[in-house]
Protein backbone atom coordinates (compact mmCIF):
# COMPACT_ATOMS: atom_id res chain seq x y z
CA UNK A 1 0.00 0.00 0.00
CA UNK A 2 1.39 3.29 -1.01
CA UNK A 3 -1.03 5.59 0.75
CA UNK A 4 -2.55 5.50 4.18
CA UNK A 5 -6.25 5.55 4.55
CA UNK A 6 -8.18 6.90 7.49
CA UNK A 7 -10.93 4.68 8.69
CA UNK A 8 -14.41 6.01 7.95
CA UNK A 9 -15.33 6.15 11.62
CA UNK A 10 -12.48 8.57 12.51
CA UNK A 11 -13.28 10.86 9.56
CA UNK A 12 -16.95 11.16 10.54
CA UNK A 13 -16.10 11.93 14.17
CA UNK A 14 -13.52 14.62 13.33
CA UNK A 15 -15.93 16.28 10.85
CA UNK A 16 -18.72 16.29 13.43
CA UNK A 17 -16.45 17.81 16.12
CA UNK A 18 -15.22 20.52 13.75
CA UNK A 19 -18.79 21.28 12.74
CA UNK A 20 -19.76 21.77 16.40
CA UNK A 21 -16.75 23.98 17.14
CA UNK A 22 -17.55 26.23 14.18
CA UNK A 23 -21.11 26.75 15.40
CA UNK A 24 -19.88 27.56 18.89
CA UNK A 25 -17.64 30.25 17.41
CA UNK A 26 -20.56 31.68 15.40
CA UNK A 27 -22.83 31.71 18.45
CA UNK A 28 -20.17 33.41 20.60
CA UNK A 29 -19.58 36.03 17.90
CA UNK A 30 -23.32 36.72 17.67
CA UNK A 31 -23.59 37.01 21.46
CA UNK A 32 -20.64 39.40 21.46
CA UNK A 33 -22.30 41.62 18.85
CA UNK A 34 -25.60 41.61 20.74
CA UNK A 35 -23.79 42.54 23.96
CA UNK A 36 -21.98 45.38 22.18
CA UNK A 37 -25.27 46.68 20.75
CA UNK A 38 -27.02 46.60 24.12
CA UNK A 39 -24.15 48.35 25.91
CA UNK A 40 -24.03 51.05 23.20
CA UNK A 41 -27.75 51.70 23.53
CA UNK A 42 -27.52 51.87 27.33
CA UNK A 43 -24.58 54.30 27.12
CA UNK A 44 -26.50 56.54 24.71
CA UNK A 45 -29.56 56.55 26.95
CA UNK A 46 -27.43 57.39 29.99
CA UNK A 47 -25.70 60.20 28.09
CA UNK A 48 -28.96 61.91 27.14
CA UNK A 49 -30.73 63.27 30.21
CA UNK A 50 -34.43 62.69 30.70
CA UNK A 51 -36.87 65.34 29.55
CA UNK A 52 -39.70 64.17 31.81
CA UNK A 53 -40.09 64.14 35.59
CA UNK A 54 -43.00 63.36 37.91
CA UNK A 55 -44.12 65.56 40.81
CA UNK A 56 -46.45 64.34 43.57
CA UNK A 57 -49.00 66.99 44.50
CA UNK A 58 -51.00 65.08 47.09
CA UNK A 59 -54.72 64.88 46.25
CA UNK A 60 -54.04 66.26 42.78
CA UNK A 61 -52.06 63.10 42.04
CA UNK A 62 -48.90 62.66 40.03
CA UNK A 63 -48.10 65.42 37.57
CA UNK A 64 -45.71 64.78 34.68
CA UNK A 65 -43.51 67.74 33.82
CA UNK A 66 -42.19 67.64 30.23
CA UNK A 67 -39.27 69.93 29.46
CA UNK A 68 -37.65 71.19 26.24
CA UNK A 69 -34.94 73.67 25.33
CA UNK A 70 -34.70 75.71 22.17
CA UNK A 71 -32.08 75.26 20.77
CA UNK A 72 -31.26 71.68 21.70
CA UNK A 73 -28.58 71.22 22.92
CA UNK A 74 -28.50 74.54 24.75
CA UNK A 75 -25.82 77.06 23.77
CA UNK A 76 -23.80 79.34 26.06
CA UNK A 77 -24.59 82.39 23.92
CA UNK A 78 -27.88 84.24 24.05
CA UNK A 79 -31.13 83.23 25.69
CA UNK A 80 -32.20 79.59 25.64
CA UNK A 81 -35.94 79.07 25.32
CA UNK A 82 -37.40 76.82 28.00
CA UNK A 83 -40.81 75.22 27.57
CA UNK A 84 -42.71 73.11 30.06
CA UNK A 85 -45.88 71.06 29.71
CA UNK A 86 -47.66 69.71 32.78
CA UNK A 87 -50.00 66.73 32.48
CA UNK A 88 -51.90 64.85 35.17
CA UNK A 89 -52.30 61.06 35.27
CA UNK A 90 -55.29 61.30 32.88
CA UNK A 91 -53.17 63.15 30.28
CA UNK A 92 -55.05 66.38 30.89
CA UNK A 93 -53.16 69.68 31.02
CA UNK A 94 -52.49 70.59 34.65
CA UNK A 95 -52.45 74.22 35.80
CA UNK A 96 -50.47 74.85 38.99
CA UNK A 97 -51.02 77.78 41.34
CA UNK A 98 -47.33 78.62 41.19
CA UNK A 99 -44.43 77.53 38.98
CA UNK A 100 -40.86 78.75 39.25
CA UNK A 101 -37.41 77.41 38.43
CA UNK A 102 -33.78 77.93 39.31
CA UNK A 103 -30.62 76.63 37.68
CA UNK A 104 -26.93 76.22 38.31
CA UNK A 105 -23.81 74.32 37.31
CA UNK A 106 -23.78 70.64 38.22
CA UNK A 107 -21.59 69.97 41.23
CA UNK A 108 -22.60 73.24 42.86
CA UNK A 109 -25.97 73.45 44.64
CA UNK A 110 -26.05 77.26 44.57
CA UNK A 111 -28.41 78.60 41.88
CA UNK A 112 -26.88 80.93 39.30
CA UNK A 113 -30.23 82.09 38.00
CA UNK A 114 -33.97 81.73 38.43
CA UNK A 115 -37.16 82.60 36.66
CA UNK A 116 -40.89 82.32 36.28
CA UNK A 117 -42.96 81.22 33.32
CA UNK A 118 -45.72 82.64 31.17
CA UNK A 119 -48.61 80.59 29.81
CA UNK A 120 -48.76 80.52 26.02
CA UNK A 121 -51.77 82.40 24.65
CA UNK A 122 -52.79 79.62 22.24
CA UNK A 123 -54.56 77.65 25.01
CA UNK A 124 -52.21 74.66 24.77
CA UNK A 125 -51.18 74.93 28.43
CA UNK A 126 -47.51 75.24 27.47
CA UNK A 127 -45.43 77.29 29.91
CA UNK A 128 -42.58 79.32 28.41
CA UNK A 129 -39.54 81.12 29.76
CA UNK A 130 -35.92 81.81 28.95
CA UNK A 131 -32.57 81.39 30.65
CA UNK A 132 -28.95 82.21 29.95
CA UNK A 133 -26.24 79.63 30.54
CA UNK A 134 -22.93 81.52 30.40
CA UNK A 135 -20.65 78.47 30.48
CA UNK A 136 -20.33 75.19 28.63
CA UNK A 137 -21.01 72.13 30.77
CA UNK A 138 -23.73 70.26 32.59
CA UNK A 139 -26.36 72.33 34.38
CA UNK A 140 -29.21 71.39 36.66
CA UNK A 141 -32.64 73.03 36.46
CA UNK A 142 -34.92 72.68 39.50
CA UNK A 143 -38.65 73.29 39.00
CA UNK A 144 -40.84 74.19 41.98
CA UNK A 145 -44.58 73.87 41.57
CA UNK A 146 -47.58 73.99 43.90
CA UNK A 147 -51.34 73.59 43.85
CA UNK A 148 -53.69 74.27 46.79
CA UNK A 149 -50.83 74.29 49.31
CA UNK A 150 -49.19 71.05 48.06
CA UNK A 151 -45.65 71.62 46.81
CA UNK A 152 -43.07 69.48 45.05
CA UNK A 153 -39.96 69.98 42.98
CA UNK A 154 -38.40 68.10 40.08
CA UNK A 155 -34.96 68.44 38.58
CA UNK A 156 -33.65 68.21 35.03
CA UNK A 157 -30.13 68.10 33.57
CA UNK A 158 -29.20 70.42 30.70
CA UNK A 159 -26.11 69.92 28.56
CA UNK A 160 -24.76 73.25 27.34
CA UNK A 161 -22.45 72.73 24.37
CA UNK A 162 -20.27 75.21 22.49
CA UNK A 163 -21.68 76.82 19.36
CA UNK A 164 -20.36 75.26 16.17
Amino acid sequence: MTGTTIPEKETAVSTAKRFRYEWIIYILAALGLITLLISSIRAEIARNPSREAVADLGPHGLVTVQFQTDPYPALPTGTVGLSFMLMNSRNVVFEPDSFSFEYGLQGNDQPMGSGTVQVMSDGSGMLMSGAQFPAVGRWWLRVNLSKDGYRDEVQFIIDVEPAQ
